[in-house]
């Protein structure tokens, strides 16, 4: 092998070295607060008594997500495209508007838990607001 090959055979093997290194480094999420940008959306499940169909006489539940505008790598979590937020009741009324939306979200991070978040990863909103593109 001539020196120009091992040396650009030991410049590949760096970079792909440095590249998978960067990706397998994610932040932890604990301990501070955030802020993600994308669009407020609404999804709706269904509730008691049976949790399978609104249709079939099951209470409907609305759960809030931010949607990314591009894939967020936390922990050991990775390629996270949605958190859903936890909003206090006096909040959703007031944030209604907002759906469809481009948001700013600042709050916390913690782990979904289950049978009540649909995400790995909540959102504990300390503010939302609405983007405004010019």
């Amino acid at each position: 092998m001539s020196l120009s090959a091992r040396t650009a055979a030991a410049m590949f093997v760096a970079l792909t070295w440095t590249s998978s290194s960067a990706v397998d480094a994610c932040a932890p999420f604990a301990g501070r607060e955030w802020e993600f940008e994308g669009h407020l959306v609404n999804r709706i499940f269904p509730g008691s008594p049976n949790y399978e169909s609104v249709t079939s006489g099951d209470k409907p539940v609305t759960h809030w997500y931010l949607q990314l505008r591009w894939p967020a790598c936390f922990a050991e979590y990775r390629y996270l495209t949605r958190f859903q937020l936890a909003l206090k009741p006096e909040d959703v009324d007031r944030y209604r508007p907002l759906i469809g939306k481009e948001i700013r979200v600042k709050g916390t991070l913690e782990e979904g838990a289950a049978g009540l978040h649909t995400t790995a990863l909540v959102v504990n909103v300390s503010s939302l607001v609405q983007l405004e593109r010019h």
